[in-house]
């Protein structure tokens, strides 16, 4: 039986000129299964953009790291809700768009994020930690809001940049 990721991804071709075209929409239950293939699938929707392996690697570890954030803090464990995820392409690289009616980011923001340190153990990470540290270092123009009980937060990675 196939994931609730696959049945509602709408997979869409770039306009050729257009800043903004949509390359992908992707609506699931928030679960670690459904958050892993919603990521292969926003990686094969940016097949069109020849990115290098580098760049499928950072957009890769952002993706899973926000999307990961969801499904394990959003929404009770046993009653996961929907995210919607849509990747654009324009002239300043890919722009991630994740929704949910989970419950808010704490304070109302993002964790700035932390890197590890030697003197903390890597299998002893805090919340908050290194995930958002890489978000923050790897994505662009970050904005989390919350309007009408959905969280959104959108970010820019600046891969497959387009010449203006």
């Amino acid at each position: 039986m196939p994931h609730d990721a696959v049945l509602n991804h709408v997979p869409a071709t770039p306009p050729a000129t257009a800043a903004g075209g949509v390359l992908s929409r992707t609506a699931f239950r928030a679960t670690f299964d459904n958050v892993r293939l919603a990521v292969s699938e926003a990686l094969s929707a940016l097949d069109p953009l020849n990115l290098s392996d580098e760049e499928l690697g950072s957009v890769q570890m952002i993706l899973a790291e926000a999307l990961n954030n969801v499904a394990e803090h959003a929404y009770p464990t046993n009653n996961p809700g929907q995210v919607k995820l849509v990747l654009r392409h324009g002239r300043a690289g890919v722009l991630i768009e994740i929704r949910d009616h989970g419950q808010p980011m704490p304070n109302g923001r993002p964790p700035l994020g932390r890197h590890p340190t030697e003197t903390q153990p890597d299998d002893r990470l805090p919340e908050g930690g290194f995930g958002w540290f890489l978000i923050r270092q790897l994505a662009r123009d970050l904005i989390y809001d919350r309007e009408n009980g959905e969280n959104f937060l959108i970010f820019r990675i600046a891969v497959g940049e387009r010449p203006a």
